[in-house]
């Protein structure tokens, strides 16, 4: 039954915005939205640039999904408590370059493996994958979906596939 899987999402909150991330590709055939393991592991750590610092009211996330996949190390915790396997991580650097701060406790993440809703809930797919019909659609199944709300983590959303247009 498809409502065992919700598509993992992340917006604006209501009130501020999330700082933007710029990435400078090391390798201009590695992408991080493919479901595939990197042939060549980037060099570590991964320095990142925060875009929008400079106005009112930004915010970090816990997740951004473009133009790399990076997450709070508490999302990443929550995942591996839920039983999430199929991620390859690398650390990383966020620096701000308005006030010369950096941050830490974010890694980036290679999700590795895609599949349709309909093969996972046949026991065919993993916790959390990329959608094969759309790579950019990332699914949780509701027992990572409950372990990060447990977590309280709220800066994520949480759509039901029939609910959602890639």
């Amino acid at each position: 039954m498809l409502e065992s899987y919700y598509v993992l999402r992340v917006e604006d909150p209501a009130v501020d915005y999330r700082a933007r991330l710029d990435y400078k590709r090391d390798d201009p055939r590695r992408s991080w939205m493919t479901g595939v393991r990197f042939e060549k592991q980037p060099t570590e750590p991964i320095v990142l640039e925060l875009r929008g610092t400079d106005e009112e009211g930004w915010v970090l996330g816990d997740l951004w999904l473009t133009p790399i996949t990076v997450m709070s190390k508490r999302l990443h915790e929550a995942l591996l408590k839920a039983g999430v396997d199929n991620l390859d991580i690398y650390a990383v650097e966020l620096h701000d370059p308005v006030s010369g701060d950096m941050y830490k406790d974010f890694v980036a993440f290679n999700l590795v493996g895609k599949s349709t809703v309909t093969d996972a809930n046949k026991g065919h797919g993993a916790l959390m994958f990329r959608s094969t019909e759309a790579v950019n659609v990332i699914l949780v199944h509701a027992t990572v979906k409950d372990a990060i709300e447990a977590a309280g983590i709220d800066t994520l959303t949480f759509y039901e596939p029939k609910d959602f247009a890639a």
